[in-house]
């Protein structure tokens, strides 16, 4: 007979076929109760005792696959719905510099701290300015920022398609 134990080497019951959790040795305490702080047999590597059980910690939760926030360049403009006509028509500097480098990009990450900053430049500097030709347009706001960057990428604007999330 042998004397089965998990990971932690708390008891578990028997086996008829040996494996690399199981020792020939018989427990004195035969129970598998999950309570907590009730005894229970426990494999040190070489002997069984009895000690207060207490359950194995928690598996760890994957970690997110941080692509999934890597989205194509179109479809991070067209988040930004009618600013990115006026960013597109403008002169100004801080709307040059978005443009420039976020075009130069395979991908924008939304959690990359420069985008944000980018964001953050257009709304220091009041940009873009509305164009009558593009209603709804300018200038960048915290709430507008907030659209564009914190709401998790589709499918159709992923980088990388295929992803769970």
């Amino acid at each position: 007979m042998n004397f089965e134990f998990d990971l932690w080497g708390w008891y578990t019951g028997t086996s008829e076929e040996p494996g690399p959790r199981t020792t020939t040795e018989a427990p004195a305490n035969t129970s598998t109760s999950e309570t907590e702080g009730e005894l229970r047999a426990n494999w040190t590597g070489a002997a069984w005792v009895d000690v207060p059980y207490e359950a194995p910690p928690a598996p760890p939760e994957p970690e997110a696959d941080l692509r999934i926030w890597w989205m194509d360049v179109g479809p991070f403009y067209d988040r930004f719905g009618p600013d990115a006509l006026a960013i597109a028509a403008s002169d100004h500097g801080a709307c040059k510099a978005v443009q420039t480098l976020t075009g130069v990009r395979k991908y924008i990450d939304l959690k990359d701290l420069r985008v944000a900053a980018m964001i953050d430049m257009l709304i220091a500097t009041g940009q873009p300015t509305a164009q009558p030709w593009a209603p709804g347009s300018g200038p960048m706001t915290p709430a507008k920022k907030a659209a564009i960057l914190e709401m998790p990428t589709t499918e159709y604007e992923r980088h990388i398609k295929g992803l769970e999330g």
